[in-house]
């Protein structure tokens, strides 16, 4: 798909990763064709949708709930490859991966201080 009309929606779009990238382009098509609207409200609407579910697309920053020495612990990172790899390492078991937002709400009561992990 050639790049977003509305420069706002390429920039954003730019800073997704290539799984969201492609369910952006998916979806401003879908909207596009299928709902036969113009192709930037399209887009602008793929966007939404897009982050709509998925929050920590512009971030870069997810949140992963894991249990290490038999305790439940969160942790955030940058690079959930490296994190996964890292917490084998550690024999540490992921639970799932969350909204950092979401996690710092319900765990943390709004506010988390943050350390080093290992």
């Amino acid at each position: 798909m050639p790049e977003p009309i509305d420069p706002i929606v390429a920039d954003l779009v730019a800073r997704l990763n290539d799984n969201l990238r492609e369910e952006f382009e998916e979806r401003a098509a879908i909207i596009e064709f299928d709902a036969n609207f113009p192709r930037r409200l399209a887009e602008c609407l793929g966007l939404l949708d897009v982050l709509g579910r998925n929050l920590t697309g512009l971030s870069g920053v997810s949140a992963m709930q894991i249990e290490m020495d038999g305790q439940t612990q969160w942790i955030a990172t940058t690079d959930l490859i490296y994190a996964r790899q890292h917490l084998a390492d550690m024999h540490a078991i992921e639970i799932a991966v969350l909204d950092l937002r979401t996690m710092i709400d319900e765990q943390y009561s709004g506010v988390a201080a943050l350390t080093c992990l290992g």
